[in-house]
């Protein structure tokens, strides 16, 4: 679907998606037809997959660049060995009258792809684009066909439904919630708007929340269940709801929600959202008693629940206040108490001696922590006590600089230990520091551990203080015998080199730790970031990052709104 405001597409980079997502374009793959492609009758089988299988043209074009585009794959047969010779043709005469086609060379109404070979494990693709012919009735419709073939494979053919106009079905965008009360609930005014030339015969708005907030009421043509593939949800298993509204929804109009979307702030909430986002129905629009097929776990509710729908509401605002998706912000007025717990141990003095202490980081609630909006992930600070050496520490706990964290390494004055969301009332993380004790170490050294955010900044939704901090204390046998400071007063400094395991150890020395900067907001908001929040996410969240901002990169169009 085209999009007010976006524009022209890469085709190498489309393709870069095509290749990426493979079947995965198709959200509910069409069906092949029966093969007549002449193929050897044993041999590799493979099936075209497909960006959409209803394509709407541009009438007007608006944006001359930004075309629209069939695009195709075709996926290796595991099973079946190498497809040889193939040759990809898209036979275009059912929409030649109304469309016209660009990017490749067609003849005929005949446009082909020579792909050669397609091993077991490959993959290919490609692009067409498709204008509008300029006196081209909307509404018009007809069939492109997709064929291949292969001097040993057998490769099934596919159809796209292509149709002059389009429904661009948009939302608006609603600002953030701040201090949102648990125990209380809300209403999400959501409006849609068709920014297209074709009357939609309904809507799809899909729904999800994150695990602080609930839906209530349920409306009859909904269906509820959980998912766990929305992006920004980061494999979180979220509730969910699938509402097929009847109303028709006509083009340059606005249309408001009978009822607000309306949901619980439970009592764990703390950062939440609701995703919201709505596009034509894929076939004929069911009736509220018939909810089957909206992608939920679970049916819709029984008895006298209300049916949603739309009324009318005006013009179509500017395009720059809609978007195809909307996210909506819930922050809630509560807290979430982390307590930090040292550990004390007593070492014989010599070179060598080692002992271990174990940090634990619980969290007493009220709120579960599940930040997936901000990278102010929660930390703990550890100092190393004076006179000693880490030679083993846990793999979430990286040398802190007081800026950011380095590569990982033992020996260090201080580590920075990155808990991942989500960190839920009642759960506890215990991170075991192995010390290698100097020989002239003090007869009783401390340091102190506390908790903040990964980026040095003040956890702003723990409001309670005192268990925040928490010491390590070494007690040795004959310390300070050699030169060592001994009394129970001798504690870490918080700085200096850490290298090997003799001599001072992790003395204090020239390098200054930054004081953690303190969030200018108050419990139950987003805590600010810093400039020094690169480094933390990169090494907190790398892999997945890394791979969801390649597919997105390949697959997203610059210019197109998200929610603000």
């Amino acid at each position: 679907m085209s999009f007010p405001g976006r524009r022209r597409r890469s085709a190498a980079l489309t393709a870069i998606a095509v290749a990426l997502l493979g079947v995965g374009l198709v959200g509910a793959p069409a069906q092949a037809e029966p093969s007549d492609s002449g193929a050897a009758q044993y041999g590799p089988e493979l099936n075209f997959t497909v960006a959409r299988d209803k394509i709407g043209l541009p009438q007007p074009l608006v944006y001359p660049n930004d075309p629209a585009q069939i695009g195709w794959g075709l996926p290796g047969d595991p099973d079946g060995g190498t497809a040889k010779d193939v040759v990809v043709t898209i036979d275009v005469s059912g929409i030649s009258e109304f469309a016209d086609v660009q990017g490749v060379r067609c003849a005929e109404n005949l446009c082909s792809w020579p792909v050669r070979d397609v091993e077991a494990d490959g993959f290919t693709g490609g692009l067409l684009e498709l204008l509008a012919k300029p006196d081209a009735p909307l509404g018009t419709t007809g069939t492109a066909r997709l064929t291949a073939t292969s001097s040993n494979a057998t490769i099934a053919p596919l159809t796209v439904q292509v149709t002059v106009g389009t429904m661009e079905l948009v939302v608006n965008h609603l600002p953030p919630k701040d201090g949102a009360e648990p125990g209380t609930s809300l209403g999400a005014p959501i409006t849609v708007a068709n920014m297209g030339s074709l009357t939609s015969p309904g809507v799809e708005l899909k729904l999800t929340t994150t695990q602080g907030l609930g839906f209530a009421p349920r409306f009859a043509n909904c269906a509820y269940g959980t998912t766990d593939d929305l992006p920004s949800g980061h494999g979180r298993t979220l509730e969910s709801a699938v509402c097929r509204i009847a109303t028709p929804v006509e083009p340059g109009k606005r249309y408001r929600l009978s009822a607000p979307v309306g949901l619980d702030v439970k009592g764990t909430a703390l950062f939440e959202f609701l995703d919201y986002r709505v596009k034509p129905p894929a076939d004929a629009v069911r009736t509220a008693a018939d909810p089957r097929g909206a992608g939920s776990k679970d049916s819709g509710p029984s008895g006298e629940a209300p049916v949603l729908t739309l009324v009318p509401d005006g013009e179509a605002p500017p395009p720059g206040t809609v978007t195809e998706q909307g996210m909506w912000m819930v922050n809630a007025a509560n807290t979430a108490d982390l307590a930090v717990t040292g550990d004390s141990a007593t070492a014989e003095a010599g070179p060598g001696t080692e002992v271990t202490l174990t940090a634990k980081l619980r969290n007493d609630g009220p709120a579960t922590f599940d930040l997936l909006t901000s990278d102010d992930q929660i930390g703990l600070l550890v100092d190393i006590p004076k006179g000693t050496t880490a030679v083993k520490v846990p793999e979430r706990c990286r040398p802190w600089n007081g800026l950011g964290t380095d590569d990982p390494r033992p020996g260090a004055p201080q580590y920075m230990c990155a808990f991942r969301s989500p960190f839920a009332v009642g759960q506890a993380v215990e991170l075991p520091f192995t010390l290698r004790v100097a020989e002239d170490a003090p007869a009783t050294t401390r340091a102190t551990m506390r908790t903040m955010s990964v980026n040095g900044v003040e956890l702003a939704f723990d409001t309670h203080q005192a268990n925040n901090t928490a010491q390590f204390t070494v007690r040795v046998k004959n310390g300070g015998a050699n030169g060592g400071t001994p009394g129970p007063d001798a504690t870490a400094g918080g700085g200096g080199g850490g290298g090997g395991g003799g001599g001072n150890g992790n003395q204090p020395g020239t390098q200054t730790i930054s004081a953690p900067r303190t969030s200018p907001n108050t419990p139950g908001m987003l805590a600010a970031t810093g400039s020094s929040g690169t480094a933390a996410v990169a090494w907190v969240s790398g892999t997945a990052l890394v791979a969801g901002a390649a597919l997105l990169a390949a697959t997203h169009r610059p210019g197109r709104r998200t929610a603000g």
